[in-house]
């Protein structure tokens, strides 16, 4: 049993059939998989805008804009397909990365191209994945000598896509700083945690700063947020991200290991812990192909709960800690939650509207593809004992 857009072993299968239940939804979840969510949705940044005066401006642009039931600063736009995509002779291949952006419409650039080998400016062109899938048709506006010797710029102007929606960058309200472009799961994971004013609260794997952007505008900038992650370029571009939204000033960004939080910084404590650890994945759509196996999944886990064990060393007593992921296993998901309570941690009852019980009734926000038409995603709200 599988989908053509991904190869999972047996063991990642039998643990998606834990989360499905049964033959005939698994096989529903395995094929949403390969499509994108019905609704692409933004955040608006509510320290400079009003949803609702957002929301009249994109749809006096000709946009079909919608508010969400019930997260006021979301905004959703429908996602529109599948489309026939016309076959030509010549192709450009795209990374996996550049061909799930394409599939949804967005133009390809330089810095994404993997081959054009025979593909002179103007030409018709197919975009391919590097499995060959076809994601769209459009007219080069490069070469391929111009894009090996650039790098940069505009390479393929996208004239059909498989599926299509609204580029949000290219959106006077994004450039301005008015957005976000965020899946609504990962808005309740803020949400959730329930940021107060005057509080610290710590985001331990905070870039691209999509999460720790919610968190200033929740707080209305009157919290301490601390936001850390390791990697240089990631905090490369959240430092970008969050001045575009003008919040820079409002974080204090830390480059660092947030496993060895306890260690490298022994008097930090945090009233709140927003914990959005690398995984699997296995819950970001659209995918154009994905590999993984038990062994991915495991050893997943097993880092995850490296990061857990020192927010809960962080946590004051009678503080939250939200723990979320992008992935859909249990071993990742249940399993590190069930294992907090070793910890101090206990479980809070505190659901997402629309989100699913978790595996054997757990009271999390678990969103499935093939059930919310979302990304897969996870959420659990525990906090220490005193």
């Amino acid at each position: 049993m599988s989908a053509p857009c991904i190869e999972y072993d047996a063991g990642v299968i039998r643990e998606l059939k834990r989360v499905a239940r049964n033959d005939k939804a698994l096989e529903l979840l395995l094929s949403s998989l390969c499509e994108p969510p019905r609704r692409l949705y933004v955040r608006v940044n509510t320290m400079r805008a009003d949803p609702g005066e957002v929301l009249d401006e994109l749809r006096e642009q000709g946009l079909r804009a919608y508010r969400d039931e019930h997260l006021e600063e979301a905004i959703w736009f429908p996602v529109e397909g599948p489309f026939r995509v016309p076959r030509v002779d010549k192709r450009v291949v795209v990374d996996k990365r550049t061909a799930e952006s394409v599939l949804l419409g967005a133009h390809v650039y330089a810095p994404g191209v993997i081959d054009m080998e025979g593909v002179s400016k103007g030409d018709e062109v197919n975009i391919v994945a590097e499995n060959g899938v076809v994601v769209a048709y459009g007219v080069a506006e490069m070469s391929w000598d111009e894009v090996r010797e650039k790098r940069r710029g505009l390479a393929v102007r996208v004239v059909v896509s498989r599926f299509r929606a609204p580029s949000t960058r290219e959106l006077s309200v994004w450039k301005r700083g008015l957005i976000y472009e965020q899946s609504l799961p990962a808005m309740w994971a803020s949400r959730l945690l329930e940021p107060q004013p005057g509080e610290i609260v710590v985001d331990m794997c905070a870039a691209p700063g999509g999460k720790t952007g919610h968190l200033v505008e929740l707080t209305r900038g009157k919290a301490r947020i601390v936001a850390i992650d390791h990697s240089r370029s990631k905090i490369r571009r959240m430092v970008e991200e969050l001045g575009r939204l003008g919040h820079l000033d409002l974080v204090h960004i830390e480059q660092a290991d947030s496993r060895y939080l306890d260690l490298d910084y022994p008097m930090l404590r945090a009233d709140r812990v927003l914990l959005d650890p690398p995984c699997t994945a296995l819950g970001v759509i659209p995918k154009v192909y994905d590999r993984k196996t038990w062994r991915d999944v495991r050893n997943a886990a097993e880092y995850q709960w490296q990061f857990v064990k020192v927010a809960a060393k962080i946590l004051k007593p009678g503080g939250r800690l939200v723990y979320s992921t992008c992935t859909l296993t249990v071993e990742e998901n249940e399993a590190i939650v069930r294992r907090m309570e070793k910890l101090g941690l206990r479980l809070v009852e505190l659901r997402a509207p629309r989100s699913s019980m978790g595996v054997d009734g757990l009271p999390v926000s678990r969103f499935l593809p093939s059930v919310q038409k979302m990304p897969g995603y996870f959420i659990a709200v525990l906090e220490k004992r005193g």
